[in-house]
């Protein structure tokens, strides 16, 4: 279905909801398609084209809230009956506002490419044959991973109050993952692409880049514990300046109290130069849309505005409990309630910028890349292992680190801030530079 129809079978769904005797109504399309393929030792283990869509429809009896999906556009009268009964069966929510009403028009352009979704698993598999290739580089180069995968689908949200959007994204996502072997020592790398659009990936890049990074970590060393100042890498950034605003900042977790930022709105939490953005509005950003999960318009909104926390992020539920407006941070799919989730996030450094070279201008220091752990989002401890890091020596990445702990607090974190570099890069939902931290404690031997 295009946008069109998507949209007037909505409006059926909801008009048929509001006839069962529905207070407020609404109706979450999307029909797309996934293009999957995984690269193990080399090979292509799996490749998919797998087409999903689906309807769930939301119902408010007063403040009694009902919910019901299906996979099957032909059941919509079905779900709308199922949601209504489950919301009379439901008990009242004394929080529960009302569904959003009509926001501002806003369109995100170029969110949409069609070579995208024109993309057939043989063209997909091409660009994942050159990934692999373009990975063996040295013959240490010992096992090559990988996946590619793109979507894309179009998305309706209408409601009983007037809501009513449509819009069509596509997204595509490649990524290697290197191990490399000398002798009995081993070691690994991993690279990636993301974007809206084709012509935002670089297969050969990412196998080259993966490659050199597990090369480059052969040799690694086990450092001394104690205190350095790290430049931590684009790539490791959205566990701190994410999880900041996607985690910490949620609006949920805050009126829950699970966050360590609960009740510090308006106070200074960062230095002076540092602000952070939630936005949407990014034309062609990775993490951009025109509406959310509601279809409330998107927008830029100041989570850290020159050290000072200023906003969380919403939806109209926990707006509506604070009385305040949505942020426009709804997330959801057809078979889902709204939560609430960030967009592009984007750590502004002002005053604090200079050259990546500036960055790594230490006597001795580290270069932080990769970690797969999180933060405890209850106080806002840091603490995990580097899964990929560099000693940095007179200005010069030199050695590998292994098997390197650190911890540091998230709002330690944002005061200790000294210098941004010019490298800004898109990792997941997040935009930021390589960031230098003065002083993080870092376990070794």
């Amino acid at each position: 279905m295009n946008k069109e129809e998507l949209l007037g079978f909505g409006e059926m769904t909801v008009k048929k909801a509001v006839s069962e005797g529905a207070d407020q109504a609404e109706a979450f399309l999307y029909e797309g398609r996934l293009l999957s393929i995984s690269v193990e030792k080399g090979e292509i283990k799996k490749a998919e084209s797998i087409v999903e869509k689906g309807i769930g429809v939301r119902i408010a009896i007063g403040n009694k809230i009902g919910f019901s999906y299906s996979t099957d556009f032909d059941e919509a009268d079905v779900v709308a009956k199922r949601a209504f009964q489950n919301a009379r069966a439901s008990p009242p929510d004394p929080d529960f506002r009302s569904f959003p009403g009509p926001t501002e028009f806003t369109r995100v352009e170029r969110l949409f490419d069609k070579k995208i979704a024109e993309l057939e698993v043989k063209d997909a598999s091409e660009l994942i044959k050159e990934m692999v290739e373009s990975a063996k580089v040295d013959r240490r180069v010992y096992s090559i991973g990988g996946a590619f995968f793109s979507t894309a689908g179009t998305i309706a949200v209408l409601n009983s109050l007037g809501t009513e959007r449509a819009d069509s994204l596509t997204q595509i996502y490649i990524y290697a993952y290197v191990s490399a072997k000398d002798g009995d020592e081993m070691s690994s790398g991993y690279e990636f692409n993301q974007g809206r659009h084709l012509a935002e990936i670089n297969p050969k890049w990412v196998g080259e880049e993966a490659a050199k990074l597990a090369i480059d970590s052969l040799g690694a060393i086990r450092i001394e514990t104690g205190y350095y100042d790290v430049v931590i890498d684009p790539v490791a950034m959205p566990s701190f300046v994410g999880f900041i605003v996607s985690s910490a900042a949620n609006a949920e977790n805050v009126q829950y109290g699970r966050s360590f930022l609960a009740g510090r709105l308006e106070k200074k939490i960062a230095r002076e130069e540092i602000s952070i953005f939630d936005d949407g509005t990014i034309p062609g950003a990775y993490a951009s849309v025109s509406f959310d999960g509601e279809g409330v318009s998107t927008s830029r909104t100041p989570i850290i505005l020159n050290g000072v926390l200023k906003s969380y992020i919403h939806n109209s539920y926990t707006a509506g409990k604070a009385g305040v407006e949505s942020t426009g941070n709804a997330s959801r799919s057809y078979d889902s309630l709204p939560s609430i989730d960030s967009h592009n996030v984007i750590l502004d450094a002002k005053g604090l910028e200079t050259k990546r070279e500036e960055l790594l201008d230490l006597r001795r220091g580290i270069l932080f890349k990769e970690t797969g752990d999180r933060p405890n989002l209850a106080n806002g401890e840091f603490s995990g292992l580097m899964s990929s890091a560099f000693l940095i020596e007179n200005g010069e990445v030199t050695k590998g680190l292994k098997e390197a702990g650190f911890g540091v607090n998230l709002l330690d974190f944002l005061t200790k801030i000294d210098l941004a570099g010019d490298d800004i890069r898109q990792v997941g939902s997040t935009i930021s530079p390589s960031c230098r931290i003065r002083g993080m404690r870092v376990a070794g031997k």
